[in-house]
């Protein structure tokens, strides 16, 4: 089948990684277009896995322009060029870098030094190649930034980047003015804590607080978590009830959603308390069970949707091992088949 590179590049950058080099080689039969989110290079030298300068200039170009526009994703190792059709697309035959994991580590080192402000949104995974030994591709995916605008550092190379089309051009002074005329953009994350612990003889219940926490320099209005598969934790409404901790909290069906009005904020570098769990543990039969599972095994896990004024909303899931927090008696190994407990 055809690749759909009408899906979002984080999409297809992680379809590459699990079909490996036979999805490089479809992209190269489908003669695959370049365009707005995803651009292919050739090594200047591909028998070389080392940077040379016009490597480098490549890429502070691409992390550049990617970073400041839409994000995109870059594909070293294949050859695009003009056709007869005068449409830039991937051309056989495939061209994998020799050294990749070489490679691979120059290029993990340089995204953080050829662009400024350095930019964390950047991911890379190298594809092994069979058809030379020790040969590959390197996928870099480049998120949007909501720093920009980022500079290259790349020797003789100190501009400003964009992508436009399926090429990468200067920006000009008012894109630059702009961007840096455009205001802050808030940041604000999931974080734990770990508050009273009851022990009983064949119970313990541990509470976890979940707190937003913002770590950018700008304030948070209007933050919101939508919080689900948090079985078999139980919600304790001490902690969220009548909006004590700032945030509205509805209930639909098995979601909690946490709505913040125009006077909730998240003040910068600090954090709010929003929720807590009942994380509790039995004993049967002498082993301690995290709902259905032994404890030993079990993780605190729930999904979420965060997000807040001007910030893009992000969804992930937690996955707190409760060997991490739980006593040691709770989570020691079971006893062996047949023996006294």
């Amino acid at each position: 089948m055809a690749f759909d590179t009408g899906v979002p590049m984080r999409e297809l950058f992680d379809q590459l990684k699990q079909e490996g080099e036979a999805g490089i080689l479809r992209l190269i039969d489908d003669r695959t277009q370049e365009g707005v989110q995803l651009d292919f290079k050739q090594k200047g030298d591909p028998q070389r896995g080392g940077f040379d300068n016009n490597d480098k200039k490549i890429l502070a170009k691409a992390v550049s322009g990617f970073a400041n526009s839409a994000g995109g994703l870059l594909i070293w190792g294949v050859n695009a060029e003009k056709g007869i059709d005068q449409v830039d697309c991937a051309q056989a035959p495939p061209a994998p870098i020799s050294q990749i994991e070489n490679f691979m580590s120059e290029a993990t080192t340089l995204v953080g030094q050829l662009i400024q402000p350095r930019h964390d949104g950047i991911y890379l995974h190298v594809v092994p190649s069979s058809l030379r030994p020790d040969s590959g591709y390197l996928l870099i995916y480049v998120e949007r930034s909501d720093r920009r605008p980022h500079r290259s550092e790349a020797s003789g190379q100190k501009q400003y980047f964009k992508r436009a089309g399926d090429s990468f051009f200067e920006m000009e002074h008012y894109d630059i003015e702009d961007a840096f005329a455009r205001t802050s953009v808030p940041k604000i994350e999931i974080m734990l804590s770990l508050g009273n612990e009851d022990d009983y003889y064949d119970r313990l219940d541990k509470t976890v607080f979940v707190h937003l926490r913002n770590v950018s320099d700008t304030m948070a209005r209007f933050p919101f978590v939508n919080i689900w598969d948090f079985d078999p934790a139980l919600l304790k409404d001490s902690g969220v009830a009548d909006g004590k901790h700032g945030l509205r909290l509805f209930r639909i069906q098995r979601t909690l959603q946490f709505l913040g009005g125009a006077d909730d904020v998240v003040h910068a570098q600090s954090q709010m308390m929003i929720a807590a769990f009942n994380v509790r543990v039995h004993r049967r039969n002498g082993i301690w069970m995290y709902g259905r599972e032994p404890a030993i095994d079990a993780g605190f896990k729930f999904s979420y949707r965060i997000g807040c004024e001007n910030m893009r909303s992000v969804t992930d899931k937690v996955n707190y091992r409760l060997r991490k927090f739980m006593p040691a008696h709770v989570i020691e190994a079971p006893p062996e088949p047949g023996a006294l407990v």
